[in-house]
């Protein structure tokens, strides 16, 4: 009897562990002007050959992409440089700079575009701040094989983001000065189990679409290109290198102070 009750609970703890869901891994698939990897770094624009933009996502993983993280229009007369990364937890980040080096100020609309996975429809769970956050419709108001995106187009309201069957899109209405940089920061957060999302990957998304929000991230970008970003209000927080040296001057300032009484 009681070995029949520790194989019915070996049984048991087994069947509740391959359950438990396993957490999407997003693939590069960053397009560098050759082939695909996990970052870009270089001009904006799109090669002759593949006619296909620079640094833009295919895939994603789990098909949520065909093409998607790029400028389509407004960049006339502006030069254009791209930082595209996948980071850690499945967060694509899109960090474009836009260079006027005309004599004349240039007013325009940057358009940010992506061609979703979804082929068809998108449920909207969250639509409001910079945060869009959506998955594909399977026809019966659940979510289908694609994973739950948030967007995130900026947390000041420079971003105007519209989401249509199969397309997201964000228009930032500017004027750059003669010889001026502009940057535009744009979040892409993918959220599913393997086999396809649950309620658990909307929730995930929605909360982590939030804190990109209120806390993007940051990691790798320099002070400089901080300092032309236009569609985030960020607390600054300093370089390491840049908080030494202000360390090393407060104990400086702490050590002559103690001298003197």
């Amino acid at each position: 009897m009681f070995s029949r009750i520790v194989t019915a609970a070996a049984a048991a703890l087994l069947l509740s562990v391959s359950a438990q869901a396993t957490p999407l891994q997003a693939t590069g698939g960053i397009f560098n002007g050759s082939g695909y990897g996990s970052s870009y770094t270089g001009a904006g624009g799109t090669t002759p050959l593949y006619n296909r933009a620079l640094g833009q996502v295919e895939d994603g993983g789990n098909g949520a992409f065909d093409a998607f993280g790029f400028y389509n229009s407004g960049t006339t007369g502006l030069t254009q440089t791209r930082q595209v990364e996948l980071l850690s937890g499945n967060v694509f980040r899109f960090f474009d700079s836009f260079t006027n080096n005309t004599s004349q100020v240039i007013n325009t609309t940057l358009n940010f575009f992506g061609n979703l996975g979804s082929d068809g429809d998108e449920l909207i769970h969250y639509n409001q701040g910079g945060l869009i956050v959506s998955c594909e419709d399977d026809w019966t108001s659940q979510c289908g094989n694609d994973p739950v995106l948030a967007l995130v187009s900026g947390n000041n309201g420079l971003g105007i983001a519209t989401i249509t069957p199969d397309r997201y899109n964000v228009s930032f209405t500017v004027s750059i000065a003669p010889g001026a940089v502009l940057s535009l920061l744009n979040f892409a957060f993918l959220s599913s189990d393997e086999d396809g999302p649950t309620a658990n990957d909307v929730d995930l998304a929605l909360s982590t679409g939030l804190d990109l929000l209120d806390a993007p991230r940051l990691e790798g970008l320099t002070d400089a290109q901080l300092a032309t970003l236009a569609n985030f209000s960020l607390q600054h927080v300093p370089e390491p290198s840049s908080m030494l040296l202000m360390l090393t001057a407060l104990a400086a300032l702490g050590w002559r102070t103690r001298r003197k009484s």
